[in-house]
């Protein structure tokens, strides 16, 4: 084999990878889509629990937002909102709270303190300006 040829087979490579990388994403989403749509509904049920809190990958449910929105609310969730990583490598998730728990009052703000945290709250006494700041955002 002369070098031109190897020059060539290099040049070819990243396509190549491209190529190879592109059928690997087909193969996984077809893999991902098992099941008809009662199938990823009952899969979405069992994925949400019994906690307060559920943090759930978009691409393990496959299902459009009104379906998603209805089996949480079935389940008793409400679909907080969706959250991808920092990196371009994390999956998009979405965050389901469990209506009416723990969770959902504090994010609403209708929780009230106990007498065991205003005690120890008390006993820490007054914060630091850079903590109160940082609270604040």
């Amino acid at each position: 084999m002369s070098a031109g040829w190897i020059l060539v087979l290099l040049a070819l490579a990243p396509v190549v990878a491209w190529l190879v990388a592109g059928a690997v994403v087909a193969i996984r989403r077809w893999l991902r889509r098992r099941g008809d749509e009662r199938t990823r509904r009952l899969r979405l049920a069992r994925l949400l629990g019994s906690g307060d809190l559920a943090v759930i990958p978009t691409g393990d449910v496959d299902l459009p937002e009104t379906a998603v929105r209805e089996v949480a609310a079935e389940a008793g969730f409400r679909l907080l909102g969706y959250e991808r990583g920092r990196d371009p490598f994390r999956r998009r998730v979405g965050v389901f709270v469990r209506s009416g728990g723990g969770v959902d009052r504090a994010i609403r703000g209708g929780h009230r303190l106990t007498d065991d945290v205003r005690r120890r709250r008390l006993a820490v006494g007054p914060q630091p300006a850079s903590t109160v700041r940082l609270a604040q955002r």
